[in-house]
């Protein structure tokens, strides 16, 4: 597998790697990731996440990660753009001080955790994200009164995505294609109207 964060500075990948001994030593008394996983955390999960750079703009400043659980992948991007303010949303208060934790610890001075639902959330974000969220439609559900007047909801497809899935409200594109074969693709879901008022 290539390394998406091979160009990162030698401090990012120390913060990532700092990221990946935290949920080794959390994850077991918090059920952060499946015990499966505890010997790829940094293929599977902290690479997969950083997928979603290809996905982000320049000019993106406000990102939210909804239903962030272990902090994927608000945390990576959090690291690997450090200038953007990253909004965690988890509603299990167990998991959001974890995410407090880790804020802490790693110093994310741009980060911050909301303990609750994305509906009582109050963001105008540039970009909202979840790692496996339910479904798309619930995910648009939860994400757009979030979104601000440009914004646009950057799904965590998974491997059984298939082209032609509809979201009522919304128009649907593949940012990234997966690569491995447990990957899906990322998805950008943005506004039907905004189409509609851009075609008018």
């Amino acid at each position: 597998m290539s390394d998406p964060v091979g160009a990162l500075p030698e401090d990012v990948l120390e913060l990532l790697r700092r990221f990946e001994r935290l949920l080794l030593t959390y994850s077991p008394r918090l059920g952060l990731l499946s015990p499966a996983d505890l010997d790829r955390i940094w293929e599977r999960h902290i690479l997969d996440s950083l997928r979603a750079l290809a996905c982000l703009l320049p000019g993106d400043q406000i990102l939210a990660d909804v239903g962030s659980g272990a902090g994927l992948p608000g945390i990576p991007l959090a690291i690997a753009r450090p200038n953007i303010d990253v909004v965690l949303i988890e509603p299990m208060r167990r998991r959001a001080a974890f995410l407090e934790l880790v804020v802490e610890q790693l110093g994310l001075s741009k980060a911050r955790v909301v303990a609750g639902r994305a509906e009582d959330a109050h963001l105008s974000a540039s970009v909202v994200l979840a790692r496996a969220f339910a479904s798309p439609s619930g995910l648009w559900a939860a994400s757009e009164g979030l979104l601000g007047p440009e914004g646009r909801v950057v799904y965590f497809a998974g491997a059984s995505w298939q082209e032609g899935v509809a979201v009522p409200g919304a128009t649907i594109e593949v940012c990234l294609p997966g690569r491995l074969a447990w990957e899906g693709p990322l998805v950008i879901m943005r506004p039907a109207s905004r189409l509609a008022e851009d075609g008018s």
